[in-house]
């Protein structure tokens, strides 16, 4: 049975068609499902109306006291579910209720732990955002791929609301969401062995009014960091953190003696150092930050990932080749343009490279086999 978990706060003016429609998407995979609708004490009589479409669809109803939030929520549901597969879907109607559909299927077939509905694969979509959201949203994604990259940098939307998974991978899994995104909890902490995503094009929402405020935002903040700490990926962090420490000192000792002892032009100089350093990360790497990694989370052999890491990290190595040659030729001493050059190129890949870099070693998500 799979049991999908449906929170609400005034979702009134949706919620029948919501559960109408998740029951005709369930059925249409031939499943045995129940739909567990849990109310934050609505003042417009969503729980009334959910419950009223008990004699036609398989609805039970949890009523809570006060607005206690979207993650308690889901977990609340997923305490009373009966089923093996269990499951959460916005009763808004952004979430379009058919994806759960193919989630099943991924589940089914494809022999799935987790199958998320993501916007961030070919096929899925944002309908008609602005793009100051479609920037707000990504951003959040990258934030949170950045902070937690052991984790999240192989998915493409960690912060999707619709999701099914096994119970069982949820055995021993301490789970303590903070705010709306339960995904970001589960990804992180629950037992599975193989994520499928499946797209769909999330829609503007036509009735009732957005949840989301200042509050949520904050909520989402905290919850990333208390993630990354309880996860250990702040170890990781440290682990990654010295040796990259050491590849900038090798990039910076090899350029100075390079070009001062040597007396190499600067250009070829800083690319055979720029090259040194990053096989020096990479073997770092690859012995110490990702040493704990699961048996069979990483992909190809030893030089495969090795060629991998390089070529993602070639954007940031060039704008330290640009800053540091810019430096010295505007009268900058060598040893000041190579420590520029890498602090520049850091920067770059922390704030925009961080994901791609991790993915070398992490486990990569399998997309869903053909329909059919």
């Amino acid at each position: 049975m799979i049991s999908v978990v449906i929170p609400t706060y005034n979702e009134a003016a949706v919620i029948e068609e919501t559960l109408r429609r998740a029951a005709a998407a369930l059925c249409a995979a031939s499943e045995d499902f129940e739909l567990v609708v849990v109310d934050d004490d609505s003042a417009d009589g969503t729980a009334q109306r959910a419950e009223s479409l008990a004699p036609a669809i398989p609805v039970r109803v949890l009523k809570r006291p006060g607005r206690l939030g979207l993650a308690t929520a889901v977990l609340d549901g997923w305490a009373m579910a009966r089923g093996e597969i269990l499951g959460v879907m916005d009763a808004d109607l952004q979430h379009p209720p058919e994806v759960l559909t193919a989630l099943a299927q991924a589940i089914r077939k494809d022999a799935a732990d987790l199958a998320i509905g993501s916007r961030y694969v070919p096929g899925g979509g944002t309908s008609d955002w602005t793009w100051l959201r479609r920037f707000i949203s990504r951003t959040a994604t990258h934030m949170a791929a950045t902070v937690l990259p052991l984790k999240l940098a192989a998915v493409g939307d960690p912060m999707s609301g619709v999701f099914l998974l096994r119970a069982s991978a949820l055995q021993d899994a301490k789970l303590n969401p903070m705010g709306y995104k339960i995904l970001l909890e589960v990804i992180a902490k629950a037992h599975y062995r193989k994520l499928v995503e499946v797209p769909y094009v999330f829609q503007e929402r036509e009735r009732g009014s957005s949840k989301l405020g200042a509050r949520q935002y904050l909520e989402y903040l905290l919850h990333l960091a208390k993630l990354a700490s309880g996860t250990g990926q702040l170890l990781g962090w440290l682990g990654y953190g010295l040796v990259g420490l050491v590849g900038a000192v090798i990039d910076v000792a090899l350029f100075y003696f390079f070009v001062e002892r040597w007396g190499w032009r600067p250009a070829p100089a800083l690319a055979a150092a720029i090259l040194v350093a990053l096989s020096s990360n990479y073997a770092g790497n690859e012995t110490f930050t990702f040493r704990m990694r699961e048996a069979g989370a990483t992909q190809g052999g030893f030089g495969v990932r090795m060629a991998r890491y390089v070529r993602v990290c070639i954007p940031g190595a060039l704008l330290n080749m640009l800053v540091t040659l810019l430096v010295i030729s505007q009268g900058g001493g060598v040893f000041t343009g190579a420590a520029v050059g890498v602090v520049s190129g850091g920067i770059y890949n922390f704030l925009f490279n961080i994901p791609a870099i991790w993915r070398t070693w992490n486990r990569l998500v399998e997309p869903p086999s053909p329909a059919g």
